[in-house]
């Protein structure tokens, strides 16, 4: 019976003592468990927050994808509309979620300046800018910009500059007649006296003619200059070779008018796509200023170089004075010249025309000689 008692009481000492330990993992596992729910209440709060937060930006950029100018396609990763803001809807108003974006279907590439053009219902044209700003995996945005009223201004500005480029040009035009009209009318007059000798009727009937053909001259340049697109008529593949010796031949008598020492070189100068008369009238025009700014018994050159494949030099050199450098930047200009009975159109005509040629055209010194340099790109063979 004693034994019994023993096993009894060690069985309730046992018993209790898994109930502490019981009790006290509870009351661990209770505090735990009281810590994680903190933990989720304020990860919870977190979210609810964060998720005000980007409700309230999410309000925010759609009232600013609503009022922005610029139109906003969103587009999925197949390419399909997902949302279109107001501005879009105004740009392109049968455009609709869910349709495929074509690019094709709704706006046609303006060759011109490499914009878009859409035509109206009204048969009006909008013109339109499109950027598209692609997203990772999540397909892509269209920004349209209707230019329209920006193109409308650049082509407002450039007929106002044209107007006051006419404006200059026929007062610099009015300068350059005035003086050979002037001296042509003084002559005339002169003419009209009936006890005027033969011979200085003769003289003076010269001068007129001479004013007269100067006028003359300064139309024609003036026609040349102001005319669309100096280049008139079929470019063709010439050979250079036979060019420079034309133009030879045409400046050979004010050569040797002005006891000049002439040379002439080409080193391959190859194939040009010219017009074959403007470029020759093009190098006379350089060939008879450097002849008119040269001293009697200067050098006068005229070289053809090419450069590798690509394009070729052409260079009219005379050992007359430098240009200052207050103008080198205006002797391209039209009607400016440093000559009392010049025109102002012979460079300025010169540049138009080697431009129209696809080449460029400069003005350099080098040493004791003033160099007019022609860069024209090559035919290949």
């Amino acid at each position: 019976m004693q034994d019994n008692n023993e096993q009894l009481r060690e069985v309730f000492e046992h018993f209790n003592s898994v109930t502490d330990e019981l009790i006290h993992a509870y009351k661990l596992l209770e505090g735990q468990v009281a810590e994680l729910n903190s933990k989720l209440q304020q990860a919870n709060d977190e979210l609810v927050l964060k998720s005000a937060v980007n409700e309230r930006l999410a309000a925010k950029l759609t009232a600013l994808l609503a009022a922005m100018p610029v139109g906003v396609v969103e587009l999925d990763e197949q390419g399909c509309v997902t949302q279109i803001n107001h501005a879009a809807g105004q740009l392109l108003p049968a455009l609709q979620p869910g349709q495929c974006w074509q690019m094709s279907d709704w706006l046609q590439r303006d060759t011109q300046d490499g914009e878009y053009r859409r035509r109206n219902h009204d048969d009006s044209i909008s013109f339109v800018s499109v950027a598209e700003v692609a997203l990772a995996g999540q397909g892509s945005f269209m920004l349209l910009l209707d230019v329209t009223h920006l193109r409308q201004l650049h082509e407002q500005l450039a007929q106002q500059a044209k107007l006051a480029s006419m404006g200059s040009m026929a007062a610099s035009l009015a300068h350059q007649i005035r003086t050979p009209l002037a001296t042509a009318l003084l002559y005339a007059a002169n003419l009209r006296q009936d006890d005027l000798p033969e011979g200085a009727r003769v003289r003076f009937a010269g001068k007129v003619v001479e004013r007269l053909q100067a006028l003359e001259s300064l139309v024609q340049d003036m026609l040349s200059f102001v005319r669309s697109g100096v280049v008139s008529g079929e470019q063709r593949v010439v050979d250079l070779q036979s060019v420079l010796q034309e133009v030879e031949t045409i400046a050979q008598p004010l050569l040797d008018k002005k006891v000049l020492h002439w040379s002439m070189q080409q080193q391959n100068a190859g194939q040009v796509l010219v017009i074959r008369s403007d470029l020759v009238g093009a190098l006379v025009n350089l060939v008879e200023n450097a002849c008119q700014f040269s001293v009697p018994g200067g050098k006068v050159e005229l070289t053809a170089q090419a450069q590798g494949d690509e394009c070729v030099l052409l260079r009219v050199a005379n050992q007359g004075e430098a240009i200052p450098e207050t103008v080198q930047q205006q002797i391209f200009d039209p009607f400016f010249t440093t000559r009392a009975n010049g025109t102002g159109l012979g460079l300025a005509i010169v540049k138009r025309v080697v431009e129209d040629m696809k080449g460029s055209i400069r003005y350099l010194r080098d040493g004791e000689m003033t160099i007019f340099e022609l860069r024209l790109p090559i035919v290949s063979a």
